[in-house]
């Protein structure tokens, strides 16, 4: 059935032979979409394995998308006059898949301490708005794999680390100088970002955590915002199947999204949360 699939659409490319062959297996993910990127790599494998023979890809030698990225014109980089009071109703305003995604991209490369990165896997980005006016930016992306602290937690209340989301980040540009509004912006995450991560992705969500640099920040929004300190990270990175310790130890806050699992989670101080 692929041999035949890849013969009668080898002229429309790799990326439609991918979705037929999800059409005619029915491969969709959770939310409706077929998984076509993931078709392609079986398909890739079948084409190593000489078991088919895929026509050319069209996209060999050229530039992804995001290593095409450019930051924002420079006229656009005069220092902004201070912000004191919110101009708007304060608001998360999606910045995926359209124009807002590039100034979300731009931000974070200019004013985040750890710049912007492609994300692998799951990803939504918001820009905060007062109004029209842009007032930060911040994300959601994948739980980490592996967090001793943060896994304990999971434990505690049976989560699989599916239902978790990476608060992975989070900018108030350096103009903006009014109260709250940090705490303001996660309790927005919180609500109108778990919900468009749910509505896209089709998964449900319990609980949000994040990783707060100790030696550059102390997490007061976050303790503000009603996250709860668990413990620290090890410093480890993975790279491909290994990990190496080449990062300093972070602050690893969660949010559970219920509030009495919120309750429960405030009777286990940190280092010192039990299964029991």
């Amino acid at each position: 059935m692929i041999r035949g699939l890849v013969g009668r659409y080898a002229t429309a490319g790799r990326t439609r032979i991918s979705e037929k062959v999800c059409e005619a297996l029915g491969w969709r993910q959770p939310n409706g979409w077929a998984k076509d990127r993931a078709c392609r790599d079986v398909l890739r494998a079948l084409d190593a394995a000489r078991f088919i023979a895929l026509p050319p890809s069209d996209g060999a030698g050229k530039r992804r998308l995001y290593s095409a990225w450019k930051p924002l014109p420079r006229a656009r980089r005069n220092r902004e006059p201070l912000l004191t009071e919110l101009p708007g109703r304060l608001s998360l305003r999606a910045a995926k898949g359209s124009p807002d995604e590039k100034v979300w991209n731009a931000l974070v490369q200019r004013h985040h301490y750890l710049g912007h990165r492609v994300s692998v896997g799951r990803c939504m980005k918001f820009l905060i708005c007062a109004g029209s006016t842009v007032v930060g930016a911040i994300s959601l992306a994948e739980s980490a794999w592996n967090v001793a602290d943060r896994d304990r937690v999971l434990r505690h209340f049976g989560w699989r680390r599916e239902a978790v989301a990476n608060n992975s980040r989070f900018l108030i540009l350096p103009h903006v100088r009014v109260p709250n509004v940090a705490s303001r912006s996660l309790a927005l995450l919180a609500s109108e970002g778990v919900r468009a991560w749910e509505h896209y992705y089709a998964c449900e969500l319990r609980c949000l955590e994040t990783f707060v640099d100790r030696l550059r920040f102390k997490g007061t929004s976050y303790k503000a915002a009603n996250w709860t300190l668990v413990g620290m990270t090890k410093g480890y990175r993975k790279c491909g199947s290994s990990f190496t310790n080449s990062q300093k130890p972070k602050y690893v806050f969660v949010y559970p999204l219920d509030a009495e699992d919120r309750r429960r989670l405030r009777y286990f101080p940190y280092g010192r949360l039990d299964d029991t």
